[in-house]
């Protein structure tokens, strides 16, 4: 019997009707298990991953496999964005078992111990391309099982051995310094395309984390790198990655070119897209930039966002059965929608060599060398976007993952509040507000986060909720200091320190002390597609501590830093979050107070962010609002307009005026 049509999950409800007999991660498969001595498979995906879909096509919906799998397996069905932590320990399990990279689908044969003993990713349904067919892998897997049971148990010892040295620290001391960062950044600049941006060669991912620490370490006089961060944003805009009609980036290139994407539209990409591109605008003014911005906001808000205020996760790579159906267009469609004046500049514009780029079908792509003449007559190149958008608004559309994660809503709201300072857009922040209130309101219940949101909250909040959404509750007070949003922030960071750090070796855990016991309790400072919960923690505690004064925060700070010396050595440039995060002489940071009138605040505000500030803190806190936080409550108003600059731990006297402020952070 299929168990998942009672699932929330999009992922899982679209396997409900699969003739395999899937079951929720859950005790009861577990003790199944158990009680039939039968192996566990479980795969691991989610709703927008098209080689999920193929597996599932070949595979899963197919009777004769269905029968061998129901036969000889306890088969276990997992949304991995609902449990990250346990596609975190699968994975690394399968890089374990096949010194391979992982990936989704993610396809893995345990014992009732949840101990993994074979692994991999897609398998088709019979063999090809080098892989093994999906039928002969079960069949290897049960007469394994049943043979050679020792050597799965000597390895199931192996893999445990492995997972508990993956936590030991042999080094713990701060080793982030000047040196380490120039030598990060001359790898991170070396290892960028000069021809096309990015880094590295296909399949190109975006790669934000690196890029922000490029961006924030990077003076104005640095012409070289400055080219180099404007090559790879400017390509990613123009190009195939991008959603040229209605805005938003897909996942990422399978070319170097950054042109054919995997179609799927991901909502951790697109918040720290906006905030980098902002960052970027910041910089160099460029208003391709800032078109781009707006267009991925307004997607944002129009298409992912709830009415109750949070945001979907996902938009599918499929529509019909087909990637990227929804986004192509033929030849004769072109013909039938532009005009001649049009389809001739489309051409000019959006068009590879004057042949169809995906497929026999054109996806737009600007080139290069169509670059300059799609910045010339951009004005006309949205008007035949517009109308394309209108067709392509009548198709059958992609399906949306209308779960909400605190983690990936923390990164959006992040992004809309950058992009709220430098447009003075109110919808952005308006529209993160929502966001923050209905996570607050919905997913916060007695003192306890939940990570996910179907028709209620669902799953113990992660290390990467607390973490993320502590950075956007300190990005809100940034804008409007409040005590009950101080006093928000407080929990959450008083949850991360009590429940998750590592009390003896320092940084935090991915999970919780009072989580389900899994065989492996992850710990990772690197970035992967989202930057690392280690480092958003302590960044946030960092600043925590610089506002506030107290030890607690700057103890498990540099606990944390110093308890990631190990992961650094291993991978250097993995870890461009956590320096940004640590406090150092590299990156300058001031800590800014501003008390002014209240009926001045909005315009101290627009003078300010148009100041295109990227690395310091400035708070803005009306000169009537009551402020009982030690640290801050000494900085009092001295008059219509005073700002405290700190750095260092030690504040300036107070500025009484905006012109000699503007003066001291414009340096």
């Amino acid at each position: 019997m299929n168990r998942l049509k009672n699932e929330k999950s999009e992922y899982l409800l679209q396997h409900a009707d699969n003739p395999v007999d899937w079951y929720p991660w859950s005790q009861e498969a577990f003790d199944k298990a158990e009680k039939e001595n039968k192996p566990i498979m479980l795969s691991i995906g989610y709703s927008a991953c098209h080689w999920c879909h193929v597996m599932a096509h070949e595979s899963f919906e197919d009777d004769g496999t269905a029968e061998l799998m129901n036969a000889n397996f306890i088969n276990i069905k997992l949304d991995k964005e609902e449990r990250p932590d346990l596609d975190k320990i699968y994975q690394m399990s399968q890089t374990i078992i096949t010194g391979k990279t992982g990936g989704w689908p993610l396809t893995v044969f345990m014992t009732p111990e949840k101990f993994p003993f074979f692994a991999g990713t897609y398998f088709p349904d019979t063999e090809r391309h080098g892989l093994p067919g999906f039928k002969d892998i079960l069949l290897r897997v049960m007469d394994f099982y049943k043979n050679q049971r020792d050597d799965i148990s000597k390895q199931n010892i192996q893999i445990k051995n492995i997972f508990e040295t993956l936590n030991k620290t042999k080094e713990t001391k701060n080793i982030v310094n000047e040196d380490l960062l120039s030598k990060v950044k001359s790898e991170l600049i070396s290892s960028i395309d000069r021809v096309h941006g990015g880094f590295g060669s296909a399949p190109k991912f975006p790669h934000v984390n690196n890029l922000d620490f490029l961006i924030k370490t990077t003076e104005k006089d640095d012409k070289e790198t400055l080219e180099l961060i404007e090559l790879t944003l400017t390509r990613m805009t123009c190009a195939g990655i991008y959603d040229h009609l209605k805005g938003g980036f897909f996942r990422y290139s399978v070319d170097e070119l950054w042109m054919i994407p995997h179609f799927e539209k991901m909502l951790y990409d697109n918040g720290p897209m906006i905030d980098i591109l902002c960052n970027a605008y910041k910089i160099t003014q460029n208003s391709l930039y800032l078109d781009k911005i707006n267009q991925t906001c307004q997607w944002a808000i129009e298409e992912m966002q709830d009415k109750q205020g949070g945001f979907y996760s996902t938009i599918d790579a499929d529509s019909e059965h087909i990637e990227g159906k929804f986004y192509v267009w033929t030849d004769e469609e072109l013909k039938d929608i532009l005009n001649t004046n049009e389809l001739k500049l489309f051409k000019e514009i959006f068009v590879v060599y004057d042949k169809p780029n995906f497929e026999g079908k054109y996806h737009l792509h600007v080139t290069k060398t169509n670059q300059e003449c799609y910045i010339n007559n951009k004005n006309s190149a949205d008007l035949i976007c517009a109308k394309l958008l209108k067709i392509r608004n009548g198709r059958v559309r992609p399906a949306t993952d209308k779960k909400i994660l605190v983690s990936w809503n923390s990164l959006l709201m992040t992004g809309l509040i950058n992009a709220y300072k430098i447009t003075g857009n109110n919808n952005y922040y308006n529209s993160a507000k929502k966001c923050f209130d209905f996570i607050r309101n919905n997913m916060w219940v007695n003192n306890k986060l939940y990570a996910c949101y179907h028709d209620k909250p669902y799953f113990n909040a992660y290390l990467d909720d607390y973490a993320f959404l502590s950075k956007a509750c300190i990005e809100f007070l940034k804008i409007d200091w409040n005590e009950k949003d101080f006093s928000f922030l407080e929990n959450l960071t008083d949850s991360l320190i009590n429940n998750f750090q590592d009390k003896e070796n320092g940084g935090f855990y991915y999970t919780s002390d009072t989580h389900e016991e899994l065989i492996y309790r992850p710990k990772s400072y690197m970035d992967e597609s989202l930057p690392s919960g280690n480092s958003v923690a302590t960044e946030v505690l960092s600043e925590l501590y610089e506002l506030t004064g107290n030890s607690k925060y700057i103890e498990a700070v540099d606990k944390s830093i110093s308890s990631a010396a190990d992961s650094i050595n291993r991978s250097k440039f993995s870890h461009c979050s956590l320096y940004l995060a640590t406090p150092n002489t590299k990156i300058s940071k001031k800590l800014i107070i501003i008390r002014c009138e209240l009926e001045k605040i909005d315009e101290y505000k627009k003078n300010i962010y148009a100041l295109n500030i990227m690395n310091d803190n400035i708070y803005f806190i009306a000169n009537n609002e009551s402020v009982t936080i030690k640290g801050i409550k000494e900085k009092i108003n001295q008059g219509r307009f005073t700002a405290y600059v700190c750095q260092n731990n030690t504040c300036s006297e107070p500025i009484k005026d905006y012109e000699s402020l503007s003066a001291v952070i414009s340096i």
